[in-house]
């Protein structure tokens, strides 16, 4: 039987960031990641729940869940109320 020699992810994954255009995308995606798992543990450190920074809000629990997994769509207005919903202040910076 003819053993079949894997191939490891990290060398698929870096051949394929290689790409300039790949790369943009990876991490775009890697930043909007970076943001959801932020509000999430935001929400988590302040000790609430979705529907309790719902209701601080204004709007409704679902829309807490449509926030926490598309955050890159949300307005800075949005995301400044999500903040002092969890007794945080929103800070933007630029490197």
């Amino acid at each position: 039987m003819k053993k079949v020699k894997g191939i490891a992810y990290s060398d698929i994954k870096a051949e394929l960031l290689a790409d300039p255009e790949i790369h943009a995308l990876y991490m775009a995606e890697k930043k909007e990641e970076e943001l959801e798992e932020l509000l999430f543990k935001m929400r988590n450190n302040a000790g609430l729940n979705s529907t309790q920074v719902a209701k601080l809000m204004g709007i409704t629990q679902p829309a807490i869940s449509k926030l926490e997994k598309n955050a890159a769509k949300a307005s800075v207005a949005t995301l400044e109320r999500y903040a002092t919903a969890c007794g945080v202040q929103l800070k933007i910076s630029f490197n």
